[in-house]
This record gives structure tokens, sequence and C-alpha cells, in this order.
């Protein structure tokens, strides 16, 4: 039979740990808040660039390099792997054209990060793969195309 004191004892140490894993679960929901909803959601290319660029003029580089098969014979998982020898990038982000929801990835980059990402993605049909690159002076793209011959999204 517990005596008093040790089931007090047992109840405040539950409680502590209890409390200890519940802050550091909530982190990773405060990191999540802050994903650019209208840049996700357009769907629209153009606007799904503006939203995360704004009107910021755009160059053509060939120091993007995007990795992807010619074809793809099926859409539901393409991989794609992008590098950039470009110096100080703050950010990256990879566009699928004639997806229904065209952004498809978004990485803020802090300093001394590599820009060099591979990923599995979905491709509606046949597109250009778009990779925007931004800088603290300018914003750079390069552009690859891609054959689906079947496609991996389904529109609403």
């Amino acid at each position: 039979m517990l005596q008093r004191r040790i089931f007090l004892k047992k109840l405040s140490d539950s409680s502590i740990y209890i409390l200890a894993i519940g802050t550091f679960l909530n982190y990773p929901i405060k990191g999540w808040a802050k994903w650019n909803q209208e840049a996700f959601q357009a769907k629209v290319f153009k606007k799904s660039v503006e939203a995360i660029y704004g009107s910021t003029p755009i160059e053509s580089t060939d120091q993007i390099k995007i990795e992807a098969p010619d074809v793809a014979e099926n859409g539901l998982s393409v991989p794609v792997s992008v590098s950039s020898s470009i110096k100080q990038v703050e950010n990256l982000s990879i566009f699928i054209e004639n997806n229904p929801l065209p952004l498809i990835a978004n990485y803020h980059l802090k300093e001394g990060m590599i820009p060099e990402f591979s990923l599995r993605v979905k491709v509606a049909k046949s597109s250009n793969i778009h990779v925007m690159v931004q800088t603290a002076e300018k914003l750079y793209s390069s552009t690859r195309k891609i054959q689906v011959t079947l496609g991996g999204c389904a529109e609403d």
C-alpha cells in the first residue's frame, strides 16, 4: 500500500515530466506557423512567385543545377536534385509550373549553408521545373523541362 508522501512525490514528479515534454513538443508548432500560406496555395505559377519574391526582377543563370529525369514514367514520385554555386544564398524555391499547386518547396538558408537539396515530387503533367535562388542583391532562376507519361496530381 502506498503511503501518502510517496504518492504525492510520484504525482509531482510525473507532473514535471509532462510539463517538460509539453514544452518541447510546442517548439516545432511555432516553426510551422510561419509558412507562406499565400505562396503555397496559389494555383498559378506567377502568383506563387509573386507571393514570395514580389516584383523583384529575375535573372536567368546557369549557376543553378537541376537534376531530374527527362521523361518520368510516373508523376507520383519524381526524383529532383537542386544545387547552386551562387554565393550567400538566402532563399531557394522549387516550382513545377503546371501542377495544381506550383510551389513545391521554399527553403530559407542561414549563412554558411550549402544550397543543395534532393527530394521526390509529384508532377501532374509535362511541365517546366523552375528553381529560384535569392541573394541579398538579386533573384536568379533556372528552368528544366520534364515529360510525364502518367500524371501524379489530381486537380480539385
